[in-house]
């Protein structure tokens, strides 16, 4: 798979009205990933078809979509694939419900406070990297420019969290309305590939790049999508149906939207495959990324599967 690398940015950036849909997994054992979304993420169970399931928010939005395939083989440890989905909560009272909740499950979380947004990070049973994060407001962001300014990080302030509750609180129940896919993070073979792949050719800009990442996003946010070859530079693709990442999702603004955006690709010798779930490509490290003109729907979910 080749992709050729532009010098010069597009006449027209992304439209940043963007976000993204849901992230679409293999796994082996789909009741015990279903149950596992529902229980540590709160999760609405949306739909189980024919092997398939499709799980998100009480309003029907999609976050993640799953697959059931008892054969799918391991990707090798240095392959391109999925580092971790990212849900963002509406509120950073929500972000100390959800904690709370994990502890009682005695998840094993990881934790970093990155100034631009307080984030705990943990896997599911298949080895599948999942963050859970709510944003600080921006204007409080290490930014300048449309760039991070720092990476900085430190450790989240925990009582500082927990102290947004009532002790009358009612607790976790679910992942509320108004969750959303805030961000995607790959495994990327070439860092320069991917740089061009997300400025040059699809339009977005990038707010980080150096240390092995390359992070794009549209419309002034910190990233939509995070890259990292601190373990897979110069790694393969995984096999066709691997354990893992499927898809990911961009859900553009409109029609219009798609195509431009659809027309770059190919002008710049990416292949493109049109279906009725949405457009189909791959970027420069093989993953897979599916575009679509709407709000991902149920139907639309499932049907991508």
């Amino acid at each position: 798979m080749t992709h050729p690398v532009p010098h010069s940015h597009p006449t027209s950036r992304i439209d940043p009205k963007l976000s993204l849909g849901e992230v679409a997994l293999t796994v082996r054992d789909l009741d015990l990933a279903v149950r596992f979304y529902q229980v540590a993420l709160g999760l609405t169970l949306l739909a189980v078809e024919n092997g398939r399931a499709v799980l998100g928010t009480p309003d029907g939005h999609p976050l993640v979509a799953v697959r059931h395939d008892s054969q799918a083989p391991t990707p090798p440890a240095n392959a391109s694939g999925l580092y971790h989905l990212a849900v963002a909560l509406p509120t950073r009272a929500d972000l100390a419900r959800w904690l709370k909740h994990a502890s009682q499950l005695g998840l094993r979380l990881g934790q970093s406070d990155h100034k631009t947004h307080e984030a705990f990070y943990f896997n599911d049973p298949e080895g599948n990297g999942i963050e859970i994060y709510h944003d600080w407001p921006r204007d409080q962001w290490p930014f300048k420019d449309g760039k991070f300014t720092s990476f900085d990080g430190a450790a989240i302030d925990i009582p500082n969290l927990l102290g947004t509750l009532a002790p009358s609180d009612a607790g976790w129940t679910n992942a509320p309305v108004g969750t959303r896919m805030g961000h995607v993070h790959l495994k990327m073979s070439d860092p320069n590939a991917t740089r061009a792949f997300y400025d040059d050719v699809m339009g977005f800009d990038i707010t980080a790049d150096g240390m092995g990442a390359v992070f794009a996003a549209a419309g002034g946010y910190h990233h939509h999508l995070g890259n990292n070859a601190w373990h897979s530079r110069g790694g393969p693709t995984p096999p066709e149906a691997a354990q893992g990442l499927r898809h990911y999702t961009i859900e553009l603004s409109n029609a219009a939207e798609l195509d431009a955006v659809t027309a770059r690709l190919r002008n710049a010798g990416t292949p493109v495959h049109v279906g009725l779930s949405g457009n189909v490509t791959h970027d420069p490290s093989g993953n897979r990324l599916l575009l679509r003109a709407a709000p991902s729907t149920v139907e639309s979910a499932l049907a991508a599967l």
